[in-house]
C-alpha cells in the first residue's frame, strides 16, 4: 500500500475557541427589501401604464414553493396582439366587477367556452 506525504504544517495547538475575532456590531446590518413594482402586462400591450394587481387579478397564477406568482398571459405572447390583449382586459374587468361566485363562474363559462369555440 502506498503511504501519503503529509501537507501543510502541524499545529502547535489547538484553540477552544474560533479564528473569528469578536464580532463587530456593524456586522449585522439589517437588510430591507424594496416591493417590486410590476406593470401589467395586458394594459402595456394595448399602450396603458397600470401597476399589476397580482393575486387581486382574475388571470394570476399563484406562486408555489420554488416559483413566485405570474400572469397567465405574460408567457404567451399576448404583447404581439393589441387586440387580443384588449379583448383580455375586458373579460378581466368583468370578472372583477361580478358581485357573486355564481357570476363569477357564469362568465369564467362563457370565457372558457369562447376559448375553447375558438380552437376548432
Amino acid at each position: 500500500m502506498r503511504s501519503v506525504a503529509p501537507t501543510g504544517k502541524a499545529a502547535v495547538r489547538i484553540r477552544a475557541a474560533h479564528d473569528a475575532s469578536t464580532q463587530i456590531a456593524d456586522d449585522d446590518v439589517v437588510v430591507t427589501t424594496v416591493p417590486e413594482h410590476r406593470l401589467c402586462t395586458l394594459a402595456a400591450t394595448v399602450g396603458r401604464s397600470e401597476a399589476c394587481s397580482g393575486n387581486a387579478c382574475p388571470f394570476w397564477e399563484p406562486g408555489g414553493a420554488v416559483l413566485g406568482g405570474r400572469c397567465a398571459f405574460e408567457q404567451l405572447g399576448v404583447t404581439a396582439d393589441a387586440a387580443l390583449a384588449s379583448w383580455l382586459l375586458e373579460i378581466r374587468r368583468r370578472l372583477e366587477a361580478a358581485n357573486s361566485a355564481e357570476e363569477d363562474r357564469a362568465i369564467r363559462s362563457a370565457f372558457h367556452d369562447l376559448l375553447n369555440g375558438s380552437a376548432e
